[in-house]
Parts: C-alpha cells; structure tokens; sequence
C-alpha cells in the first residue's frame, strides 16, 4: 500500500485555475461569433455616413443659381465629407461635385441597395485585412433622401484603419467582459463546486492519515444538492469503516489470545489423551465404558484448538504440491470419519477388523472415478473436505453422498487456447438443512455455525483452502431435505 501523504494542488494546477482560464477562453470565443457581425455593421454604417455626407455636399452645390461653387468650397465640402467625388442623380439632370486630383479609375463597386449578411461578413473581413489603398465607388440612396440615387467616391484605407480601430475598441471590451463574466462565474462556481470540492478531498486526506481518530470524520452539513449527498455518504463510510477497523483491532487482539489458549490447550489435551489411553488398559469395566466418550470430547477439543490455530495465520501456508487420485483423498476421510464415529465399522467391516454390535448411524456413500487426478496439496484439501463431510454428520444427517460432474469450459479471451477442465463435487445430506442465521454468515468466522456449539470456522478455512487451490465453495441448495455444498477445482490438461 502506498502510504506517501497526500496534499491538494497549487493554486496554479487547481480546478479554480483551470475553471478561470476556461471560462475566460468560453467567452472569448463567443465573443468571436459577435466580432465578425460587428465589424461587418460598422462598415455599412460608415459607407452610409458617408452617402449622407456627400448627399448633403452636393445640396450645396443644387443651392447655388448656377450650380457652381468656387473651388476652394468645392474642396472644403468633399474634405470635410471624407470622399473624392460625389454625384447626385435626379430624374431631370446629374450634379457633379469632386476633387481636382479625383483618382483617374475606380478599384471596386460597393452597392448599398444590394444586401446580404454572408457578402457583408466577407466584404467586412475583407476590407478589414486590406493592405492596399484601393478606391471604391459606393452607390446608395441617403437616409435623407431615400428618393435619390448617391454615388460617392472614398479612399478604403480610411475605411480600413476606422474598422481596425473599431476593432481593438471591440475586442478591449470584450476582454473586460471576458474578465468580468469570468469572475463572476468563477467566483460562482468557487463556492459553489470547488470550495466544497476542496473541502471535501481535506476531509479524505485527514480521515486517510489517521482512520480510527474520531475528530477525522467530517461533518455532513446541510446541503441537500449532489455535494450534500457525497459528504452524507461520506459520513457514513467513514463510520463504517472506523467501526469495521475497530471490530478487527478486537479480533486481532482476540485472536492474539485465542492463540496462545489453543496452544497451550491442545498440549494439555494431548498429555490429557496420553493419560487416558492408560485409563483404557484398567481393569475396572465402569473406568474402560467412560474412556471412550472421554477420548472423544478429548478429540474434539483438539480438532477445535487447531481450526482456531489455522485461522489465527494471516495467510494459508504455501502448498505442498503432489499428485493423487480424488477418490482416495475421499476415502480417507470416509474411512476416518466412521472410524471415530462408528467404531471399526464400514459398509459390514474393515478388513479383519470385527464388526460392531450396533449399525453404524452413519453413512458416507461415494460415486467418483477412479482416474480424476489432482495436483495440490493433499494436507490442505484433506482438512476442507473433511470439514464438509463431517459438519452434516455432527449436525443430525445419516447420511451423506459424494458425487462429481466434469467441465470443459474455453479460456477466456484467448480461443486458440486449451480448453479449461475442472472438476464439480457435490456433497449431499439429508440432514435438516442450515439455519437461516447460518445461511446468511456462511463463511464469516465465528457466526457461520449451523450447530449448537460449533465455532464457525470449518466452512471459513475451507473455502479459504478452496481458494488458494484457484477453487470455490458454494452453497448449492439447502432445506428441511438436506443442503448440498459444491467445491469446483481445476483439473490438468
């Protein structure tokens, strides 16, 4: 695990950071979309302007009996109109008002009364990025006179460099409104989203640091948005997860004892066993009745002593791998089991051994092939079957069955591969089936007995046994029939 303390980001790296140069990008790109438009509408507007102003020179010369102005006025209108040359069309006769040095050819015609918004937007751009002083000739009718045809003549790089400061007023107030918008969103969505964001991952470094201190829980608050609910089932966990450290600190601590006790207990047993062997030689018939059921609770205070030594290991001891048949691996057990429980008595006898005065109420029926072989550790899975068979005996079966089904399933993601063979083996009783308290802690230790005082450890060092096999143990069925249990092991190729 990776313990290297944690700490949040520089301001520089934040979600803030970020947050403030992505909102100012935002609007700075949607002030794009506004700048083109803009800047096409200026352009029309000082093209009009300037109809206007022509218009109203050329009234000045209409004003004059005989339609001629001294030169010097004649330059001080257009100069003051900003164009060349202007001519003013009636039904009945044209008036003409321009500059001695009036440039000799026009470059480009610009007809207000022909309008479209993509031809404004390019014609916009385009005069925007001119470098050349070219002249236009702009037709139009003025705002003044809507009756009238205008023509005038204007330079464009006048045109070109009142765009272009227009230009930079635009684009300096859209970076101020850049600037603002983005504040104010920042400023929002701070203390909407990050602060408590920020809050919150303290609030998991502090608790991660120190887990079992209770002033590292934080508080839930009030909030009843998505924030809120992340710090409620925060809380929560945290509960949970400091309950859950203090439940195992409990049972570390308690299995530190139980250890110890088990130990020195099965060495006292042990002596305990010796000495009543001895108590079996006596001579005395009341004294060799007893020895039995006193060996016997000798026993099972022994085989508990050692599933609780088992279990106090932090993890399995590595396996001793070996090749056998299942089917003696079961036998053994068989034989071993009645042999406690039925004296020397199995399926009519055991060799020359004699036969017991009372029917065995035990009984271990097997159906297994003879060739299944398996690589493991013969130890390990002699202690999780044995566990299985003998639990529905101890529990009120009388009997119980052994059967098998064989897998081929394909390897996963890879088809050109071997197929995968494993082996199914059910263990079946007729016992009264498990409780439904046992059911629902099947496998946790100490709270999975489905017996008046079992320990709760059989099934869980089982299964825990299984499983460093690559192996599962399920519950398959149970009821007042019996409950059958299923272990799937890998088979060789």
């Amino acid at each position: 695990m990776n313990n290297r303390h944690l700490k949040l980001p520089p301001w520089a790296k934040s979600l803030s950071a970020r947050l403030l140069v992505l909102t100012v990008s935002f609007v700075m790109l949607a002030e794009v979309f506004v700048f083109a438009p803009s800047v096409a509408r200026f352009r029309i507007d000082w093209l009009k302007a300037h109809l206007d102003s022509g218009y109203l020179a050329a009234l000045a010369l209409e004003a004059t009996p005989d339609q001629m102005i001294p030169d010097d006025l004649e330059r001080e209108l257009l100069s003051n109109a900003g164009i060349e040359a202007v001519i003013l069309r009636r039904e009945d006769r044209k008036l003409l008002l321009q500059r001695d040095d009036m440039p000799a050819k026009v470059d480009k015609d610009v007809n207000l009364s022909d309008f479209s918004i993509p031809m404004a937007l390019m014609e916009g751009l385009a005069t925007l990025s001119q470098t050349e002083n070219r002249v236009l000739r702009v037709v139009g009718m003025p705002s003044m006179a809507p009756d009238f045809e205008i023509e005038v003549l204007v330079h464009e790089d006048r045109l070109t460099e009142a765009m272009r400061n227009f230009g930079w007023r635009v684009f300096g107030l859209s970076l101020m409104i850049s600037f603002f918008t983005a504040g104010l969103v920042y400023f929002a969505l701070n203390r909407l989203l990050v602060r408590p964001m920020r809050t919150l991952t303290s609030d998991m470094i502090r608790f991660r640091e120190d887990p079992q201190d209770k002033a590292s829980l934080i508080n839930p608050g009030e909030r009843d948005d998505e924030i809120g609910v992340a710090r409620q089932e925060l809380a929560m966990m945290q509960q949970d997860i400091q309950a859950m450290l203090n439940q195992r600190r409990r049972l570390a601590a308690l299995g530190t004892a139980a250890t110890k006790i088990s130990h020195d207990l099965r060495n006292a047993l042990a002596t305990s066993m010796l000495m009543t062997e001895q108590l079996a030689k006596s001579e005395d018939d009341e004294v060799r009745a007893v020895v039995p059921r006193l060996l016997s609770s000798m026993e099972r205070a022994v085989y508990i002593s050692e599933q609780t030594l088992s279990f106090a290991r932090e993890t399995p001891p590595p396996r001793d791998l070996a090749t056998f048949t299942l089917i003696e691996l079961i036998e053994e057990i068989r034989d071993q089991i009645l042999l406690q429980k039925c004296e020397p008595l199995l399926d009519g006898g055991m060799g020359d051994a004699p036969v017991a005065s009372k029917p065995c109420p035990a009984r271990i029926e097997i159906d297994l092939p003879d060739d299944v072989m398996l690589e493991a550790d013969y130890d390990m899975l002699f202690r999780a079957f044995s566990n299985l068979m003998r639990n529905p005996l101890e529990a009120g079966a009388t009997t119980v069955t052994i059967s098998h089904k064989i897998q081929t399933e394909p390897e996963k993601g890879d088809e050109s591969a071997s197929p995968r063979r494993s082996i199914e083996v059910f263990i079946a009783d007729n016992g009264p089936g498990l409780p439904e308290k046992a059911i629902k802690n099947l496998f946790v230790p100490f709270a999975g007995s489905g017996r008046q005082g079992g320990t709760g450890l059989g099934l869980a060092i089982a299964r825990e046994l299984i499983s460093t096999h690559n192996g599962e143990l399920r519950l398959t069925a149970t009821g007042p029939d019996g409950a059958v249990f299923t272990v799937k092991l890998p088979l060789g190729n």
